[in-house]
């Protein structure tokens, strides 16, 4: 394909953010995990996102391509050990790599990558928050997880933000301060978690 100049003026946003499937498609989570006020679309979320003028890449769900995308949308909730095998790690592996093609290309292009979302307590895209029986511990989602090894080995830096859909609240007023923050160099920010 060719690179030609256009006659007009470009209008597009030069701003990007990464949000888990989800976020979008509430029937992607697993059965019986949606109980708070978002049946379909986390709107909160994406009209805080829209404000800023950013455009939307939705990443990858990988619990739903674990055994196919039918067995995925009837998939029951299961913690992140029992998701913590080989086959579900490559699959994490794959989506992570999609995901690191996309930012490489938006960087490359001169773009800016606002941040990268994700569902704090989901064994994939957990930012840094599990849930089991004993409370609330530590630790990334394996999608997570794989996609922070890809962006250290090539050195890029984004903002990682976990939605808590216990405390949206919580999680607006962070995702409000990390997409206010002076956008000057994607390279220049930090990979701390909001």
């Amino acid at each position: 394909m060719s690179k030609t100049k256009t006659q007009t003026q470009d209008k597009r946003s030069r701003k990007f953010i990464f949000i888990p499937f989800c976020v979008l498609c509430q029937a992607f989570q697993a059965q019986g995990i949606v109980r708070y006020d978002f049946s379909s679309v986390m709107t909160d979320i994406i009209e805080e996102i829209m404000k800023h003028d950013l455009n939307i890449i939705q990443m990858p769900c990988p619990e739903s391509k674990l055994g196919g995308y039918k067995n995925g949308l009837q998939r029951l909730p299961q913690s992140i050990k029992k998701y913590d095998t080989p086959e579900f790690r490559e699959i994490c592996m794959n989506c992570a790599s999609e995901v690191m093609e996309q930012i490489k290309a938006i960087l490359e292009n001169g773009y800016e990558i606002a941040g990268i979302l994700g569902i704090e307590n989901s064994p994939s895209c957990s930012i840094k928050l599990q849930y089991s029986n004993n409370g609330a511990y530590r630790q990334p989602g394996i999608f997570i997880e794989e996609l922070k090894k890809q962006l250290e080995r090539d050195g890029i830096e984004i903002p990682l933000l976990g939605i808590n859909r216990r405390g949206v609240e919580i999680t607006l007023v962070r995702l409000k301060q990390m997409l206010d923050t002076d956008q000057v160099s994607v390279q220049q920010k930090n990979l701390n978690e909001f």
